[in-house]
């Protein structure tokens, strides 16, 4: 018996069966009601069949925008959900989408004449949650993420001005090297530096469940001093009411001083020219301390508040103090600033542009340079200018695509 037949005899056998079955049913139970995103659906009536709640698929589709196609030959069904491919048989018992077989418990039947596809399996392709309430005869469909912009959007942001670990999944692995009881939002160091521009750009997002999601964003952050641009990978999850970071890679990053920064620092130079010159001198002794390993001068040069950041996040009770004393013990390092130049100056913070000259040497290894561009960046503070953080502006980099040329993906991807 050839495919055709075999498909045409089944499909009449479910379809006497199957009406007789529907039939009884719907006389002693209430209609169900579909919504979809918050939206009652007319023409699409949801039957349930030993445990498994089916909808008729071509008015299904039509009711979500989904193309459909039968080929009279093969008497193969077909349509096109969200670009992705889907096709199937009458009284068969599989599903083909988008390069994928799905087996189903029973053969996908037939009553009065429309061919009947199961909800859950279809809505979960179509990317919809499905929620049923059985008291009031009601079932509702809602887009993955439907609603979810803004909280999304609001996690994104914070994080990258934070990088708080309360933004984390339970199951972050970075959740096993920071101190939880730090509140990094709440300690966020507020700026003299004036931000420009700061955008926060959602690329793409992909919804693979109703509480994960992956996509990429474009941050644009630029400042007096730096214009910088991040790209990110992030796995999110739903957990406990609120969006959370799963996992996330860095795939490009971008730093150019600002066009003006040359007539900023002649600005400095011009008009406050003993306080700039006060902040490089300060800058160099912090640096001669370096080179010299005087461990009491380096803690006096450096911005407390960094040490004291240190001391409390870190959760294994090292002190910032015994790391640089190590360091001292077992590593040569060098430092060696010049060109340097004073290209922010408030009241209690200031940044200095120059090319440092760093050399590290391993016991008896022999000393490697490294010359960078760097924006250095100081705090005020106990009567003098401190080191606080510095920044390589030659450490840009893409890796958006590999060298085949195909997209980065997260880890699990």
């Amino acid at each position: 018996m050839n495919r055709k037949l075999s498909v045409s005899l089944l499909s009449f056998c479910l379809l006497v069966t199957t009406q007789l079955f529907v039939g009884s049913a719907s006389a002693a139970n209430k209609p169900i009601q579909l919504y979809v995103n918050n939206v009652k659906i007319a023409g699409v009536q949801p039957i349930v069949m030993s445990g498994v709640m089916y909808v008729p698929y071509r008015s299904f589709f039509s009711a979500l925008g989904f193309t459909v196609a039968y080929d009279s030959d093969t008497q193969q069904i077909s349509g096109a959900i969200r670009g992705a491919e889907i096709q199937f048989w009458a009284g068969e018992d599989r599903i083909e989408f988008d390069g994928v077989t799905y087996y189903l418990d029973n053969a996908i039947p037939v009553s009065n004449g429309q061919v009947y596809l199961p909800l859950r399996l279809v809505s979960n392709l179509s990317e919809y949650s499905v929620n049923y309430d059985k008291a009031n005869s009601t079932v509702r469909l809602q887009a993955y993420g439907l609603g979810e912009e803004a909280a999304i959007k609001e996690l994104l942001t914070k994080y990258y001005d934070t990088f708080s670990p309360r933004l984390y999944s339970s199951d972050n692995l970075k959740l096993n090297y920071m101190n939880l009881e730090y509140d990094y939002e709440a300690n966020k160091p507020v700026s003299e530096i004036k931000l420009r521009d700061y955008t926060v750009t959602v690329d793409w997002i992909k919804f693979t469940s109703a509480t994960e999601a992956q996509l990429q964003v474009t941050y644009i952050k630029n400042s007096e001093v730096l214009n910088q641009s991040d790209v990110y990978l992030f796995d999110i999850r739903y957990e406990h009411g609120q969006w959370k970071i799963a996992n996330e890679a860095v795939i490009y990053k971008n730093m150019e001083i600002p066009k003006d920064i040359d007539t900023q620092a002649a600005s400095i130079m011009k008009n406050r020219y003993g306080e700039q010159n006060t902040v490089l001198s300060d800058l160099r002794t912090y640096y001669q301390a370096l080179n010299e390993e005087n461990l009491e001068l380096t803690v006096q040069f450096t911005d407390p508040s960094i040490i004291k950041s240190w001391n409390d996040d870190n959760f294994v009770s090292v002190t910032w103090e015994s790391i640089v004393k190590e360091s001292f013990a077992h590593s040569d390092y060098r430092y060696h600033l010049f060109d340097e130049r004073v290209v922010f100056l408030g009241e209690k913070e200031a940044v200095v542009q120059g090319k440092l000259d760093f050399s590290m040497a391993i016991e008896d290894e022999k000393a490697d340079h490294d010359v960078s561009e760097v924006l250095i960046y100081l705090k005020y503070a106990n009567g003098h200018w401190t080191y606080s953080d510095d920044i390589n502006l030659d450490l840009d980099f893409d890796n958006r695509v590999d060298s085949a040329g195909n997209p980065a993906k997260l880890s699990g991807w």
